[in-house]
């Protein structure tokens, strides 16, 4: 989660992989780690605008992602090989 501790690099900074984490977090239901990761991405900089916008997309995708499950949709769009 912190490689500059280690000594090495990342091409994620430090905010982007924080929000990652709190968005696994919320989708996970993990109270302490949602409350940990806010805590960071608000220590970062992060305003509570953006956070906001942050868990909208979250629940937008966990919406989504759970009707196409539930309707079977095949995807018509593949990531390259």
């Amino acid at each position: 989660m912190h490689p500059e501790a280690a000594g090495r690099t990342s091409a994620l900074d430090a905010v982007t992989r924080e929000i990652i984490a709190l968005a696994v977090s919320a989708t996970n239901g993990c109270r302490y780690c949602v409350n940990s990761h806010t805590a960071a991405v608000r220590k970062l900089g992060l305003s509570v605008e953006v956070l906001g916008e942050v868990l909208a997309i979250v629940a937008l995708f966990n919406s989504t992602n759970a009707l196409a499950d539930g309707y079977q949709i095949e995807p018509d769009v593949l990531p390259p090989l």
